[in-house]
């Protein structure tokens, strides 16, 4: 039996809408496209709950481990008025896997 793959999302339209001239972690100048917080690899859609602007250094930091994923998931909560559980599960739900609402 073979697993289909979900689609993930992509929106080009939603991350320029989500890039800031300031890191959302630190508060340094920030350039270029927002990270994902889960990968694209990994299924991660252009949704709001899963983009934050970084700095190249945190960006950097995020992409090696050194910046926790559960971190990033919290800036974005706050940012969103949402709980970290909220963003997770929207996450999720993007990723094409059941969520209890």
């Amino acid at each position: 039996m073979e697993l289909s793959k979900h689609k993930r999302i992509r929106n080009r339209k939603v991350i320029q809408e989500m890039r800031k001239q300031i890191c959302e972690r630190c508060g340094k100048p920030s350039y270029g496209e927002p990270h994902h917080v889960y990968t694209v690899g990994s299924g991660g859609g252009d949704i709001r709950e899963n983009l934050i602007q970084l700095c190249a250094d945190c960006h950097i930091a995020a992409h090696a481990g050194h910046v926790g994923k559960e971190e990033l998931i919290d800036i974005v909560a706050e940012r969103e008025g949402m709980t970290s559980d909220n963003v997770i599960k929207a996450n999720r739900k993007a990723m094409g896997y059941e969520v209890e609402e």
